[in-house]
């Protein structure tokens, strides 16, 4: 079913890479889960302190971050994202995903070509991170 989200997320956004990344909350890290359009399997090894990059500052703080060509600093945050780097991406949406006002994750979209992303766009990731939220509040019932 992810995989599927993440796909059609690609196609909706016109993106090459779309990824989850997860908060674990008892070691202080953040893991991928899963990606699409992935150029190897480097974001597997991955794990991020929060606050740290671009997936870490979106759990740090909450927030939507946009990087594409109407960010002037694009360029600097890129060489501060680890998996920017690694998947060659130039623009991304990196959105976070809530459970009970708690960040536990984030949506991760991206491109590896300058571009912008419209308002259309990021309301599609936005409501992607709810139905991402969904599932994985299921999938954790569960397991319980």
């Amino acid at each position: 079913m992810e995989t599927e989200l993440l796909s059609e997320l690609n196609i909706k956004t016109s993106s090459d890479f779309s990824g989850i990344a997860l908060v674990a909350p008892i070691i202080h890290q953040i893991y991928w889960r899963s990606a699409i359009g992935s150029i190897n399997d480097r974001y597997k090894e991955m794990r991020k302190m929060y606050g740290s990059g671009l997936v870490g500052a979106v759990v740090r703080h909450g927030r939507l971050i946009i990087i594409d060509n109407n960010d002037k600093d694009a360029a600097q945050k890129r060489l501060q994202s680890p998996i920017m780097l690694a998947e060659r991406l130039y623009s991304a949406i990196a959105a976070p995903i809530f459970s009970e006002q708690e960040v536990i994750g984030v949506l991760l979209v991206g491109s590896r070509s300058n571009r912008t992303y419209f308002a259309d766009d990021i309301q599609y990731v936005l409501a992607m991170t709810k139905e991402i939220a969904s599932l994985l509040e299921i999938e954790n019932k569960q397991k319980k």
